[in-house]
């Protein structure tokens, strides 16, 4: 296939792209490595020369080095959404696969323990070393494992017992409310201590005893 080939599956691609999901060079690259057979080197600059064409006819825009955004035309003009809310899809996952989680008092708004509402995104995943560009609002940390689909529960879970000794909690009753989550997560009260006997401090696996057994403990 010829580069316009190329082109126009690229084009394909950009059309049923999420307008959140900002479009890294690389899995374009990837893409066509994948589908066309064609070696990284030159799907790379085949994915360059067309991802500059297509923001200079102002379909996209340029994020930083090798991430774009998709722009979206409304009855008020063009619009990219926000850095974070791009950014945000590429830390939480990885294609089909679970990378992060939301941490800190982003973590508590979101499944209702504080009602503050943090001016930056909190994320821990496991591309903490991913550059962002400075308008992104979005702190990231290095999880206390990596992150995949079967543990996220219990490290977001931890993960909350942390927060709640940082940030405030406005919630009537929080012990409750997390015993209700334990159960509505379906997580297992055994592995869930375990984790945090492995992967935290003292005073986390004291609380995880305490949420996931009941009780208080002195």
């Amino acid at each position: 296939m010829d580069t316009q080939g190329y082109g126009k599956h690229i084009q394909r691609q950009m059309t049923n792209w999420p307008l959140t999901k900002p479009v890294t060079t690389t899995e374009i690259a990837v893409g066509l490595t994948n589908t066309f057979g064609i070696s990284i080197e030159s799907a790379r600059k085949i994915t360059n020369v067309n991802m500059k064409r297509l923001a200079d006819k102002g379909e996209l825009v340029r994020v930083q080095r090798g991430v774009y955004g998709k722009v979206k035309e409304t009855s008020f003009g063009k619009i990219t959404p926000r850095p974070e809310e791009m950014f945000t899809g590429i830390l939480l996952q990885d294609g089909k696969n679970t990378i992060g989680y939301f941490a800190g008092p982003t973590l508590l708004n979101r499944i209702g323990l504080c009602s503050w509402i943090p001016a930056d995104r909190h994320i821990a995943s496991n591309r903490y070393r991913q550059r962002l560009p400075e308008s992104a609002r979005i702190r990231v940390y290095k999880p206390i494992i990596p992150v995949d689909d079967v543990n996220v529960i219990y490290l977001q879970m931890l993960e909350t017992f942390m927060a709640m000794d940082q940030y405030p909690v406005d919630t009537d009753d929080p012990t409750g409310f997390l015993r209700v989550m334990l159960r509505e997560n379906n997580i297992d009260n055994e592995l869930l201590i375990w984790y945090a006997r492995c992967h935290c401090g003292q005073k986390t696996l004291l609380k995880a005893i305490d949420v996931a057994i009941g009780g208080k403990l002195h």
